[in-house]
């Protein structure tokens, strides 16, 4: 027992803070998350082992300070720019650990804004009631309400087989932050009565789901019932 918590003592003591982190910050860049800090070893021996962990409460990703456990070494006085990009996700909640071998961990905690998550404000422009067999254009208005450029925004509509005439395909457009773009596309009723129409947006990770439900009608003469 004695000989256990000499151990123990001993082991506590190896555990310094010979590592410590400068200017930690995080920002949004297309659909990354990207991760910064300079990662600095005080002592004036090496560290070996060192390596991040971030959390974002479902999902973790772990980072080797240079690419491998092999190499991810601080010599004495060593400062390291550790640049992460991770893939946006629903949770606005992130934490990160940063570890090494004998040493204390650090912990570093962030919270996103909710434009971060949910950046596109999307609007389908389609009348209350189609009329059978007819062709319709339509606009589609995406506007960035984020405060970052988004180069990849995912518009992929998609309807029950038969419903429409048309052979669905997605569009990808690049969105500038506090701009707007305009996707136009074609409907044509194959059917009459209520008819489903689904829309999903990817940005990254993130991904936004609508179901908008139109009436179709016989002939134009029903239009006005």
């Amino acid at each position: 027992m004695f000989s256990l918590v000499i151990f123990g003592l001993v082991f506590i003591s190896f555990l310094n803070n010979s590592i410590i982190v400068n200017d930690p910050s995080v920002s949004v860049s297309g659909s990354n998350l990207v991760l910064k800090m300079q990662i600095e070893n005080t002592s004036n021996h090496a560290i070996r082992g060192v390596n991040v962990l971030v959390r974002n409460g479902v999902i973790e990703r772990g980072f080797f300070l240079k690419g491998s456990d092999k190499n991810s070494v601080l010599n004495p006085g060593e400062k390291f720019d550790f640049v992460a990009a991770i893939p946006l996700e629903e949770v606005l909640s992130y934490s990160i650990e940063v570890r090494a071998l004998f040493n204390k961990t650090i912990f570093l905690d962030f919270e996103l804004d909710e434009s971060t998550i949910d950046p596109i404000k999307a609007e389908v422009y389609l009348p209350k009631k189609l009329v059978y067999g007819r062709e319709y254009t339509y606009p589609v208005k995406l506007c960035n309400e984020s405060n970052n450029d988004l180069d990849e925004v995912y518009w992929i509509p998609s309807s029950s087989a038969g419903d429409f005439k048309e052979v669905f395909y997605e569009q990808i457009v690049s969105i500038k932050k506090g701009s707007c773009e305009t996707l136009y596309s074609t409907l044509t009723p194959n059917k009459v009565g209520n008819l489903s129409l689904f829309f999903l947006m990817r940005i990254g990770s993130i991904e936004k789901r609508e179901l908008v439900v139109i009436e179709v009608i016989k002939d134009e003469e029903d239009l006005n019932q």
